[in-house]
C-alpha cells in the first residue's frame, strides 16, 4: 500500500510499551487492538503493541516519551507513515550528505545553507523526515545522528535515526577523498541497508566511454582523446580546427584550453586565468604547449582533448545548454529546465562565472529555429533523457539528478559535452525558471520516496 499523512503526537499518560491508533486507522491498516507490532523510523526500531482508540481525529498516532526516545523520533506532526511486512514504518528519513559544518545556528552550512533549505522546503508538502548531516555528526555506537533540519522558520538539531536514503552532496573531489568521507559511506553501506544516490562526481573519461560505445548515443559525443600526444593534438586541430583541452576530474569550467589553428596565423589559446578571459598567439603548437605545460609537453597525463563545436551564436558569441534532469516518484527521468548560456567576450565556456550570461530558452530556440523551436527543444528534451539513461545504466550506484552541457551547432545537430552529477543551480536564477527550479528541488524528496518505496 501507499504510504499515508499521519499526526503524530507525545502523551506521558500512555501506557510505556504501547501507541494509540483511531480504530479506523487499524482498520485500515490491518492491524488488531492489543497486537504487537513492529515500529520502524530509519535505522531504528523497537516492538511494541496497538491500543486501538474511539476518536474523531482518524490519523492519530500517540508516542508514549520512552518508545520516542527508543525510536530517536526527533519531533512530532505531521509525518508519513506506511505499513510493509507488518511493520508500521514512519517517514521515509532523507539524509542529505555533505561536509564543511561552520557551527553557526543561522547558516551552519555557510554558503550552501540556502541550497539545502530549498531542498527541503520544496519536499515539505510530502512530509518526510529530511535533514542534513556531515561524517562527523554520526554517533557510531548508538547508530544515530544529530543532522541538522530546517523547520518553523529556523534552523535547529535533532538526535536522529540514520536515513533511509541518501542524497550525496558533498561539494568537490578533495571533500570527497577525505578518509572520514569515505569511512562514513562506507559504514552507512555496511550498517544499514539505506540507498544513496548521486554518490561521487562523474569521471570525463568513463562517461565518455560509456556514451561512445553506446550505439544510440555515440552520436552525440565529439572525438575526445585521453593524454593526447602533440602528434594527435596537431591531427585534431587540423581536422576541426578548434580542440578543447580539459582536465579529466575538472569541473566549473576551470583549468579549460582552447586550442584554434590557422593555418595563415598559426595557433590562438584562450583560457580564464584569474579575473580575466586570457588570448595569446603562438607560431606553433610546440611553443603554446611549451608555454602552459612544460613538465608536460609530450603528453597531457590528467587532460583530454574534444573536438571543438561551432555552436549557434548571439550577438557573435556561441550559445550552449545546461539541461537539468531529474528522477522523481514514477523513476522515470525528465527534463525540469534548459538554460540557455551565452559565453562572456572572449571566454573559453559559458559558465556565468567567467562572463557568461542566462537568456530565456523559449525566446531563444524561437530566434534561432523558427518554425522548428518546438521540434529542436523537444529532440534535446529527448537526447539528454536518453543520455541520462545510459549513464544509469553505468554509474556505481543509483542516479537522481544529472546536469549536462550540451549543444547545438550551426547545422542543427546537438552535442552532448559534459555531465555533471553534483550540478549547480545557477540556471535557476533565471526569472523564466524559478519554478522549475522549485520543481527541481521537490524532485529529491520525491526520488527519496520511491528508492524508500513509500510511494
Amino acid at each position: 500500500m501507499n504510504s499515508i499523512i499521519c499526526q503524530t503526537q507525545l502523551s506521558h499518560t500512555t501506557p510505556a510499551k504501547a501507541i494509540f491508533m483511531p480504530i479506523k486507522l487499524c482498520d485500515q491498516f490491518g492491524f488488531s487492538n492489543g497486537q504487537s507490532i513492529k515500529v520502524e523510523i530509519g535505522s531504528r526500531s523497537v516492538i511494541t503493541r496497538i491500543i486501538a482508540t474511539k476518536t474523531t481525529a482518524t490519523t492519530k498516532i500517540i508516542f508514549t516519551p520512552s518508545i520516542a526516545r527508543q525510536l530517536s523520533l526527533p519531533y512530532t506532526g505531521k509525518m508519513r507513515v506506511l505499513v510493509q511486512n507488518r511493520t508500521l514504518k514512519f517517514g521515509p528519513v532523507i539524509g542529505i550528505l555533505t561536509t564543511g559544518f561552520q557551527s553557526n545556528i543561522a547558516t551552519p552550512f555557510g554558503g550552501r545553507t540556502s541550497l539545502f533549505r530549498s531542498f527541503i522546503q520544496a519536499g515539505d508538502s510530502e512530509k518526510p523526515i529530511i535533514y542534513v548531516f556531515t561524517p562527523e555528526m554520526i554517533d557510531w555506537q548508538n547508530r544515530v545522528v544529530t543532522a541538522w533540519y530546517f523547520r518553523l522558520g529556523k534552523w535547529m538539531k535533532h538526535v536522529s535515526p540514520l536515513p533511509d536514503v541518501i542524497y550525496e552532496r558533498i561539494p568537490n573531489r578533495k571533500s570527497e577523498n577525505l578518509a572520514q568521507v569515505q569511512n562514513c559511506i562506507s559504514r552507512l553501506k555496511t550498517l544499514t541497508n539505506c540507498q544513496i544516490f548521486n554518490q561521487g562526481f562523474f569521471n570525463k573519461w568513463s562517461v565518455h566511454e560509456w556514451l561512445y560505445q553506446n550505439e544510440e548515443t555515440k552520436e552525440y559525443i565529439p572525438e575526445t582523446v585521453l593524454s593526447p600526444s602533440i602528434q594527435t593534438l596537431q591531427q585534431m586541430l587540423e581536422e576541426h580546427e578548434m580542440v578543447y583541452l580539459k582536465p579529466i576530474r575538472g569541473s566549473l569550467g576551470l583549468g579549460i584550453f582552447r586550442i584554434t589553428y590557422s593555418p595563415a596565423k598559426g595557433y590562438y589559446c584562450r583560457f580564464h586565468g584569474g579575473e580575466r578571459n586570457v588570448l595569446h598567439r603562438f607560431a606553433t603548437l610546440e611553443s603554446l604547449l611549451s608555454h602552459y605545460f612544460r613538465k608536460n609537453k609530450q603528453r597531457f597525463k590528467g587532460y583530454l582533448a574534444q573536438q571543438g563545436i561551432r555552436l549557434i551564436r548571439i550577438q557573435n558569441r556561441p550559445v550552449d545548454f545546461r539541461v537539468h534532469i531529474h528522477k522523481d516518484s514514477s523513476d522515470d527521468w525528465k527534463v525540469v529546465g534548459i538554460g540557455s548560456k551565452l559565453a562572456g567576450v572572449g571566454s573559453v565556456t559559458t559558465h556565468v562565472r567567467t562572463g557568461g550570461t542566462l537568456l530565456s530558452t523559449r525566446q531563444l530556440f524561437e530566434k534561432n529555429f523558427g518554425d522548428r523551436s518546438e521540434e529542436m527543444l523537444q529532440s534535446l528534451k529527448d537526447t539528454a533523457i536518453l543520455i541520462a539513461e545510459v549513464l544509469e545504466e553505468n554509474a556505481d550506484g543509483p542516479l537522481g539528478e544529472i546536469g549536462m552541457d550540451m549543444g547545438i551547432d550551426q547545422d542543427y545537430r546537438i552535442w552532448l559535452f559534459e555531465c555533471n552529477a553534483k550540478p549547480g543551480r545557477h540556471i535557476f536564477d533565471h526569472p523564466s525558471l524559478r519554478e522549475a527550479g522549485r520543481q527541481s528541488a521537490k524532485c529529491i524528496t520525491d526520488y527519496s520516496m520511491k528508492l524508500a518505496q513509500f510511494v
